[in-house]
């Protein structure tokens, strides 16, 4: 009895090709499944990142705008402040570039810490402005824009300086 066990089992030992491409085949199903669900991820990730910075910029702005009575003249008014003592500047990490309008200065490679900003119609003491970021998030990645003050986007920008 011991013996034809031994026989029967001789014949069926490993696994066999089918079996082994199989079990290939299921771990390729599943990694894709987590790359794509990893990617689109990222992408939220870096489109939420990208929209608090220029929600930050436009606190920044609000604030600037309290403290002097106008809106930033200049994008390196950003990271300054208004006066000796200001209330508010924008946070380590985040660069505001002006808005040249004519080509967007923020893109992919950027938009994770960068954001553009264009005063309205002047930048002598503006009544507002327009704040760029990237937004990753979208269907199709593209700028996305704020508006502070009395700007809309029917309003008409100007470069600042540096």
């Amino acid at each position: 009895m011991v013996r034809n066990y031994n026989k029967i089992k001789q014949g069926r030992a490993g696994f066999t090709i089918v079996e082994l491409l199989i079990v290939i085949v299921v771990i390729g199903i599943l990694a894709a499944i987590t790359i794509v669900a990893y990617s689109g991820i990222t992408a939220r990730a870096n489109g939420a990142k990208a929209q608090t910075n220029g929600a930050n910029a436009q606190k920044v702005a609000e604030a600037y705008n309290a403290d002097a009575g106008y809106y930033p003249p200049t994008a390196a008014s950003f990271a300054t402040g208004f006066g000796t003592t200001p209330s508010t500047k924008l946070p380590t990490g985040i660069t505001v570039v002006p808005d040249n309008l004519t080509t967007t200065p923020i893109s992919a490679s950027n938009g994770l810490t960068t954001v553009a900003y264009a005063c309205l119609t002047t930048c002598t003491n503006p009544t507002g402005g327009r704040i760029t970021w990237w937004n990753f998030g979208a269907s199709t990645p593209a700028v996305n824009y704020i508006y502070v003050g009395s700007a809309t986007s029917t309003g008409t920008f100007v470069a600042p300086a540096s």
